[in-house]
């Protein structure tokens, strides 16, 4: 198969996907026995991909056939619809979402329209519908990959090509479907407000300490007897260490602007904060009541192993991590629930609660 002609053909419809058919990689394979349903006529002829990012041919199609097929499989990954996937009729559900999105195929293709469904829903809407209507025969649906290679981009390169292709939909915007206008609103302007899930988020990691008393001399107990001296039950400050990334790649007003959201929600929560700036190595912690007090130190390279190790040994109730994410994590979750603060595309370990910064 001619896959230069077909991504080619490909470009031509959909010039502002040329970043993601690109990062496409091709893996070829003799005939295969997996049943197909669009079939050409010299033989068997598939085009699959798998979640990461390869394009699986077998067989030879015609440029077009082959360019659309690229097109589809290029919408269900930058859709994450691997990901999203449910039970039922998950398949179908997502062809209709994306195929609604995409030039006409050259044969008979599952879409909203010969589904008899609206246009312009997500997978999500369209799956509970399917069971409101009868299967539509001689539709070719998306075919399960048969194949599977090792990832051809990694996380942080996926989340930065993704970016990529939602910034080039919005500099075309003329001539590009609905949905993908949408969908690229969405990726650079998420409508989660990450202000108030950061503030849920640390607000919840400070109520993890806010069931523990302690006893204390500096306010006796009210009930006492004779000769002596009770101690009272107090609540102690939940302690709250932040970790500032000031590696070289991070940009001072970006920090100041996250620290400062932090900031804000801490002094509401009457937490003692230590701030540890890190880069290649933990610099020493800095106790302030506001932001504008830490004096933000570094400019090396990124190793947030340590900073998170530093505020291991200060025993916090929670630990919030300011990055751009260009970093090493530890392999196992700390003691202390952690909030990491991205604000640029990037991937966090998965034992943390993460809050993605918009710009």
């Amino acid at each position: 198969m001619n896959l230069a002609a077909a991504r080619l053909w490909a470009l031509t419809q959909a010039p502002y996907l040329a970043s993601a058919l690109f990062a496409l990689r091709a893996v070829e394979h003799e005939a295969s026995a997996v049943a197909s349903r669009h079939v050409h006529d010299d033989g068997e002829a598939t085009v699959t991909a798998d979640a990461n990012w390869n394009v699986h041919v077998t067989g030879d199609l015609p440029a077009e056939q082959a360019g659309w097929w690229l097109l589809h499989h290029v919408s269900h990954l930058l859709r994450d619809h691997h990901a999203r996937a449910r039970d039922g009729a998950w398949n179908l559900a997502a062809d209709a979402e994306v195929n609604d999105d995409l030039p006409e195929a050259p044969f008979p293709a599952v879409s909203p329209e010969t589904l008899g469904l609206p246009a312009g829903l997500l997978a999500e809407q369209y799956l509970p519908l399917l069971d409101l209507i009868d299967p539509v025969e001689d539709l070719v649906a998306c075919p399960a990959p048969p194949y599977t290679a090792a990832g051809a981009l990694s996380d942080v390169e996926r989340t930065l090509l993704v970016r990529a292709v939602a910034a080039e939909i919005e500099a075309a915007r003329a001539g590009v479907p609905g949905g993908w206008r949408r969908w690229a609103e969405e990726v650079l302007r998420p409508s989660v407000d990450w202000r108030a899930l950061l503030a849920a988020l640390v607000r919840h990691g400070l109520a993890r300490s806010g069931g523990r008393l302690d006893h204390s001399y500096r306010r006796p107990s009210r009930r006492q007897l004779p000769d002596v001296v009770l101690p009272s039950m107090v609540r102690p400050l939940p302690r709250v260490a932040v970790i500032a990334d000031t590696s070289g790649s991070v940009r001072e007003p970006e920090l100041r602007r996250v620290l400062g959201e932090v900031d804000g929600v801490l002094r509401a929560g009457a937490a003692h904060v230590d701030v540890i700036c890190c880069d290649a190595a933990a610099h020493p912690p800095q106790r302030v009541r506001r932001a504008a007090e830490v004096n933000l130190i570094g400019g090396g390279g990124t190793d947030m192993r340590a900073g998170l190790a530093a505020a291991g040994a200060l025993r916090p109730d929670l630990a919030v991590v300011l990055t751009d994410g260009q970093t090493p994590w530890p392999e196992r979750r700390p003691r202390y629930p952690v909030v990491v603060c991205l604000y640029a595309p990037a991937s966090a370990p998965s034992w943390a609660h993460v809050v993605r910064v918009a710009a």
